[in-house]
């Protein structure tokens, strides 16, 4: 079971029982080494603490709205490592001019790998909300829409490909293995899943999201609607 982010602050603060992060940089050249190992593992687990409970709190908060929810990449060290960001969308974009402007083909594998990072971390949330409250039996546009909620009689995650992952093999062998922590599973159906599209999708495959529920059905269906009306 994934400590909660109290667990891991409290471990955090036993480990730097002397609050060593408060002590101005200039004097942590006079520490010990295993000071300096205790401030810094410290300092980790509470950033860790606070990204898992900021992602805790993204879940809770769109129970209801799991549509085109993401998680945020943090550039926090001095390399700023992670992706998925505007930077990246510009390097593709120079390719697919440089590219046309040789008469080749706009370079897809560069724009799926973009979108396959930020849906990854989409489709964990989903498996995880899916395993832990079951998918929403009904669907509004938002919380002010006053139209009434749309049912959504035996909602399920469905791929892109149009299987329902709850009769999927590769997934249920997942389910299966008595090794796995529930997190680590969801993890897993999440890579195994897009895996799955990647490979057997056509090169030129467009997608948006490679899971869908009724809810993302309901909302095209209202999209739909508002562009027919007058």
């Amino acid at each position: 079971m994934a400590a909660t982010p109290e667990e891991l602050e409290a471990l955090a603060n036993r480990i730097d029982h002397e609050e060593l992060w408060r002590q101005p940089g200039i004097d942590r050249d006079k520490m010990t080494p295993e000071q300096q190992d205790r401030l810094m593992a410290g300092v980790y687990l509470r950033r860790y603490a606070r990204a898992r409970g900021n992602m805790l709190e993204q879940l809770k908060e769109g129970a209801e709205y799991m549509r085109g929810m993401r998680l945020e990449r943090a550039n926090r060290g001095t390399d700023q490592r992670g992706c998925g960001d505007h930077a990246w969308h510009v390097a593709c974009n120079a390719e697919s001019e440089r590219l046309r402007e040789q008469g080749g083909e706009w370079p897809r594998v560069m724009y799926s790998a973009m979108k396959i990072s930020d849906e990854v971390p989409r489709m964990v949330l989903l498996f995880q909300y899916e395993r832990e409250r079951g998918m929403p039996t009904s669907y509004k546009m938002c919380g002010h829409d006053p139209r009434p909620a749309t049912p959504l009689p035996d909602n399920h995650l469905r791929c892109g490909l149009g299987q329902e992952c709850r009769k999927c093999e590769y997934l249920a062998a997942i389910d299966r293995s008595e090794r796995m922590t529930p997190e680590a599973k969801d993890e897993a159906k999440a890579w195994t899943c897009a895996t799955h599209f990647l490979l057997e999708s056509q090169p030129d495959v467009f997608f948006d999201g490679i899971l869908r529920d009724k809810s993302d059905d309901a909302f095209d269906d209202r999209l739909a609607a508002s562009f027919g009306a007058e």
